[in-house]
């Protein structure tokens, strides 16, 4: 079957498929880099709540050793390699019952800033994000 077509009325849609591809690509672009950065965060903050759960249970079971808190932060440190930047956690650590350690909880807590990992986010977010993680556990005498 022949086609008729008059030469002024063909159809001409040699850039829509680059102009949809313009109209799409930012809002692609974000949720893309949502999408890496959520992993980023849920990465990291796994990672802190391991490092802070990891120095609560060395705490516990150490304390009636005599174990100090360089020891513990040692050990936290340690538990947490090239995960994330030391320098940037906080650590505390507090006994219930300072006076006698070994018949109390032992409260470990840790709070990190965050780099987001691509510039997409950071740029309306800010560049960092606080995490933290707060672990209790029962000493063992």
């Amino acid at each position: 079957m022949k086609k008729f077509f008059r030469k002024g009325r063909e159809k001409k849609e040699d850039g829509q498929a680059m102009v949809e591809f313009a109209l799409i690509l930012p809002i692609f672009l974000l949720i893309l880099c949502g999408i890496i950065d959520f992993g980023w965060m849920f990465y990291n903050q796994l990672s802190l709540n391991n490092a802070c759960r990891e120095g609560a249970r060395y705490a516990v079971v150490n304390t009636a050793d005599g174990a100090d808190m360089q020891k513990i932060i040692t050990h936290i440190e340690n538990s947490s390699k090239n995960v994330f930047d030391k320098d940037g956690v906080e650590i505390e650590i507090a006994y219930s019952a300072p006076g006698e350690p070994t018949s109390g909880d032992v409260t470990v807590t840790l709070k990190a800033e965050i780099n987001f990992f691509t510039p997409v986010l950071s740029s309306v977010l800010g560049k960092t994000k606080t995490i933290n993680s707060t672990v209790t556990m029962k000493v063992e005498s």
